[in-house]
């Protein structure tokens, strides 16, 4: 019985480890490259709106390929919101913003302020 029992727990524990590390990943700021996919899905759902709205006579306004976060500085804030300075880089020049996002059901979003 002690066998079993030893196996029963370690068995616990191996199912556990995956747990811990999966859990492990979603830890910390989002990366220059979370960053930039968030603002590129979110230019290309404008474009769509813009689209739907010309009757698809012109695509939206926004290159997403033309769109390149260079610096993000990310700061934790409550319930799991960071605030980022994020300079990005497209054709017409450099900016930088003020952005929050926030990790939800694994992926990281935007918050609006």
């Amino acid at each position: 019985m002690t066998s079993a029992f030893a196996t029963s727990r370690s068995g616990r524990f191996l199912l556990a480890v995956p747990l811990l590390v999966a859990a492990c990943g979603e830890v910390g700021a989002p990366t220059k490259a979370d960053i930039q996919q968030v603002i590129q899905t979110r230019m290309q759902a404008a474009n769509q709106q813009t689209s739907n709205n010309t009757l698809g006579l012109f695509s939206g306004p926004y290159d997403v390929n033309d769109f390149s976060v260079t610096a993000a500085d990310c700061t934790a804030k409550d319930n799991g919101v960071y605030g980022c300075a994020v300079t990005a880089v497209t054709k017409k020049g450099t900016n930088t913003a003020q952005l929050q996002f926030k990790k939800v059901n694994g992926a990281w979003t935007l918050v609006q302020p």
